[in-house]
């Protein structure tokens, strides 16, 4: 079976393992998150999951709100996770994240990680004046 091309920002369903404790598991939609050279050497890729959002669900400060698959869910930023590219994808992508949801998500990353931000936000400046946003 030839490996898929999977790309960073990219969404898919993903069948989250049972880890036994609090994390996500079952299908779920996960944005890849893992640069595009990791993803083309290694048989695993990182993600993010997403759930579903209802209305008056809380939103927190490590998540993001977003719309995909024709339903509004978050981003959970602080389940980063890796899973195997053959056995854990379910069918074809969905949809990919615009460049905005990505700045967003590498800002959620700095804060969960604790990783300095001040280089990242310069280079994410500058990635966004090349960005038409509206």
């Amino acid at each position: 079976m030839a490996e898929r091309l999977i790309s960073r920002g990219e969404v898919y369903w993903v069948d989250l393992p049972d880890k036994g404790g609090s994390e996500l598991k079952d299908k779920h939609l996960g944005i890849v998150i893992s640069n595009n050279f990791q993803n083309q050497a290694s048989p695993v890729v990182i993600i993010l999951p997403i759930t579903s959002r209802k209305k008056g669900d809380k939103l927190y400060h490590f998540e993001i709100e977003t719309y995909f698959n024709k339903q509004t869910g978050k981003i959970l930023v602080d389940q980063i996770t890796t899973v195997d590219k053959v056995r854990r994808f379910l069918g074809k992508r969905i949809s990919i994240a615009e460049e905005k949801t990505l700045v967003k998500i590498e800002r959620k990353l700095c804060y969960v990680l604790g990783l300095s931000t001040e280089a990242l936000l310069e280079e994410l400046a500058e990635r966004l004046s090349k960005t038409k946003l509206f």
